[in-house]
């Protein structure tokens, strides 16, 4: 593939919240996670694992499970449950898991207190990057075969981490890191949403710190829907 067409591949991906009840061949899903295990990964360690989710049954509890951990957070989810109802519709779940026995594959000092401290946080770090390239290459992999997901961010969440666990027998030494529903996207695919320009987020040789965001713009993105627009068209929120 050349860069043309990877980059038409990431610029299609969407968050998709509306899906078909058409379930996706077993086969659809696994070409999907087969572009998942060839993630990088900190030595290698390859700590994913991931739980495909179909039968019915689970598939509503899963969905319940999900829409009840918004129901905890209330409003500050920035979600309701009505804004949620969709998780009943997903025909495949899947729950990134990430095996927490192979941090200690990553370097490890006890030499003093500050370089121990500083390599188990830095071993936490490896750990969730080496699992985030994996879910990002289920998301686009899944985008080029016409399918659609989102990254729901909440099944780290001890509640919601604990009753998956209970519901799908995941084991302790297992993180749930995320959960992506897999399907069918209805005829309502939002719009692309546009990145803030690249020379607003590029620093040649050093920061430049007047390209940075203020605290005002960034108070005013997080609280604000009507600024977002505009902030993708200049990168900068000043009105």
């Amino acid at each position: 593939m050349d860069y043309e067409n990877l980059l038409t591949v990431i610029k299609q991906r969407r968050t998709i919240r509306q899906y078909q009840k058409e379930p996706v061949p077993i086969e659809e899903v696994m070409k999907v996670l087969e572009a998942a295990r060839w993630a990088p990964s900190g030595r290698n360690t390859q700590p994913w694992e991931f739980v495909v989710v179909r039968d019915k049954d689970k598939l509503r509890i899963v969905a319940e499970i999900l829409i009840q951990n918004i129901e905890r957070l209330g409003e500050a989810s920035r979600f309701s449950p009505l804004s949620v109802k969709y998780l009943r519709d997903v025909t495949t779940f899947i729950i990134v898991c990430a095996d927490s026995r192979f941090k200690a594959a990553y370097p490890q000092s006890n030499a003093t207190e500050e370089l121990t401290r500083m390599y188990q946080e830095n071993a936490e770090r490896i750990f969730i990057e080496s699992v985030s390239a994996a879910i990002s290459n289920i998301l686009l992999a899944a985008t080029s075969l016409g399918l659609g997901t989102v990254w729901w961010t909440g099944t780290g969440e001890s509640i919601t981490s604990n009753r998956l666990r209970e519901v799908l027998k995941i084991p302790q030494e297992l993180q749930t890191i995320c959960c992506i529903p897999l399907g069918y996207p209805t005829d309502e695919t939002p719009p692309q949403r546009s990145p803030r320009p690249l020379e607003t987020m590029v620093h040649l040789d050093e920061f430049d710190v007047s390209k940075w965001r203020t605290d005002q713009e960034a108070e005013r993105f997080i609280q604000d829907k009507h600024v977002r627009a505009e902030f993708f068209k200049t990168g900068r929120v000043t009105s």
